[in-house]
């Protein structure tokens, strides 16, 4: 699926209306990052969009000129997930990081069992509702399906 990057643009500053901090945009790559590897499978379709929205994230916080990092740990996925979610500073931060993570596990049509599970740990590491969850759910889908 082909998606404008306008729309990521569009769908960032929509979620988190103010500048990012960099550590924010860091930790949010982060655990895009992790939503990718959610699965265990290596979609053509995921590594692109993680890093087309890698550098939407970083845009908002000013790091323009940044690559997109990848990070290999030897932590616990869940564990690393909890730790991640537990460093965004703010509401629109950990909002920010469950968007850009659905639209991770979506870009490939369906959300696989791996990845739902993926993002119900994310949702509650994050602390958000269900309601708010499928709010984001819904903008994030929306951004990127066409003629929405």
């Amino acid at each position: 699926m082909s998606v404008d990057a306008s729309r990521l643009d569009h769908l960032v500053t929509v979620i988190h209306g103010g500048k990012l901090c960099a550590a924010d945009a860091e930790t949010i790559v982060a655990i895009a990052q992790l939503a990718v590897d959610a699965d265990g499978s290596e979609d053509t379709a995921e590594i692109r969009m993680f890093f087309t929205l890698g550098k939407a994230v970083f845009k908002l916080a000013g790091l323009t000129d940044t690559p997109t990092p990848t990070f290999a740990v030897d932590e616990d996925d869940d564990e690393r997930l909890r730790s991640l979610a537990g460093q965004l500073s703010d509401a629109d931060a950990r909002e920010l990081a469950y968007a850009v993570a659905h639209v991770l596990t979506i870009i490939d049509i369906a959300i696989s069992p791996a990845e739902d599970r993926f993002l119900t740990q994310l949702r509650d590491a994050l602390g958000l509702t269900p309601e708010r969850a499928e709010e984001l759910a819904q903008l994030a889908g929306a951004a990127i399906t066409p003629g929405k």
